[in-house]
């Protein structure tokens, strides 16, 4: 069982929020996917913290820095999510 601290983008204060929302370990994060683990934590994001959350959660399923996803691919992300 890998620590969701283990992944890129993910601090402390986010791996709270998702084992409170039943999100236990990296590879349930990487079963569910940004999208649906965003879904079970955005009531409990701040206004500002929403965006570059769903872009951390997708680049931790990647293994990267979020801001390392290209910009066409978060706009499409973000257009799924928000739109």
């Amino acid at each position: 069982m890998e620590s969701l601290e283990k992944l890129p983008n993910i601090g402390a204060i986010l791996a709270d929020r998702l084992r409170e929302a039943g999100v236990s370990d990296a590879t349930e994060l990487r079963r569910l996917g940004a999208e649906a683990a965003y879904a079970k934590i955005s009531a409990e994001l701040p206004e500002d913290a929403r965006g570059h959350t769903l872009f951390a959660l997708e680049g931790a399923i990647r293994g990267t820095r979020w801001t390392s996803i290209p910009q066409e691919e978060r706009a499409t992300l973000a257009s799924r999510v928000f739109d």
